[in-house]
């Protein structure tokens, strides 16, 4: 069952490349200085995606409902950081719905990855990380397991029942029968679509975060996927909830007082944010 390494980057190379409006702002945000005009105008070229982003700016996540009517407004009001997740969260939307597998359930395989997405976000945002960053890596932190679903559905089956029946980590199945795993694989992809150093690093190391060292996007993507499994956001039927690491846990620094509201705060901002992103066509 192993797969051609080769044959998994040649696939990767193959997926269509994030929207050049996307790679474009991508840029532009990392500068110091850009004209509001600059960003307005490289949005407007893609209409689809920049009525997207003012759906998503209107609704509840960012307690805007009809505040904001164009992009201008949407940098005005939520900022340039702010703004470029909600792009590149309209654009993975788009660029999942291309990839869609046989195995793997794709409401819940979505649902999660949003849910991972909105706990990064705030855990970052206790912490004193880059929210915005957090945002995208949560959201991304599965794409490898799509990409194997999507090109090789008998053995990500293969994989995912094994996991199941055995009652082991999806990660080490991966790589016991596929000799990949989807953090790696994740990774790849990640550098294909050009995203910037920290978000491929968290990919590639959600599942084991370093023993010592900083607080990272590694240790934030690793506790948000926990959590996110731990609220069954995905409503799976055979959710699991994976171990957390401990020096992971004790560099974020949260309190146990704290717990509650968090997920709380969580959750009411998932249901928010998948109201809006959620795929136009759904699985059955």
């Amino acid at each position: 069952m192993k797969l051609d390494r080769e044959a998994l980057a040649r696939d990767v190379r193959a997926l269509p490349s994030l929207p050049t409006v996307v790679q474009e702002l991508m840029m532009l945000v990392q500068k110091n200085e850009v004209q509001l005009d600059t960003i307005t105008n490289t949005l407007s070229l893609d209409q689809a995606l920049s009525v997207k982003v003012l759906h998503l700016a209107n609704s509840p996540f960012y307690g805007l409902s009809g505040r904001v009517r164009s992009i201008r407004d949407a940098i005005n009001i939520l900022g340039m950081r702010q703004l470029s997740s909600l792009v590149i969260a309209a654009a993975l939307t788009l660029q999942f719905e291309k990839l869609h597998g046989q195995s793997l359930h794709m409401n819940a395989f979505w649902r999660h990855s949003i849910g991972c997405a909105t706990a990064a976000r705030q855990l970052a945002k206790r912490t004193g990380l880059d929210e915005q960053a957090a945002f995208t890596a949560g959201l991304l932190h599965d794409v490898g397991r799509l990409v194997v679903d999507s090109h090789h559905p008998l053995e990500a089956a293969q994989a995912i029942a094994w996991a199941e029946a055995s009652d082991t980590p999806h990660c080490d199945a991966e790589y016991m029968l596929l000799g990949i795993d989807h953090t790696e694989l994740g990774s790849w992809v990640c550098r294909h679509w050009r995203f910037t150093s920290d978000v491929t690093d968290a990919i590639a190391g959600h599942h084991h975060p370093p023993p010592s060292g900083a607080l990272t996007l590694i240790d934030i993507v690793h506790v948000a996927d926990a959590i996110t499994h731990a609220l069954d956001l995905a409503e799976a039927p055979n959710e699991a909830v994976p171990g957390i690491s401990s020096a992971a846990w004790a560099r974020l620094g949260l309190q146990e007082r704290e717990l509650p509201a968090l997920l709380a705060s969580i959750e009411s901002e998932f249901n928010d944010l998948y109201a809006v992103l959620k795929p136009a066509k759904e699985a059955p």
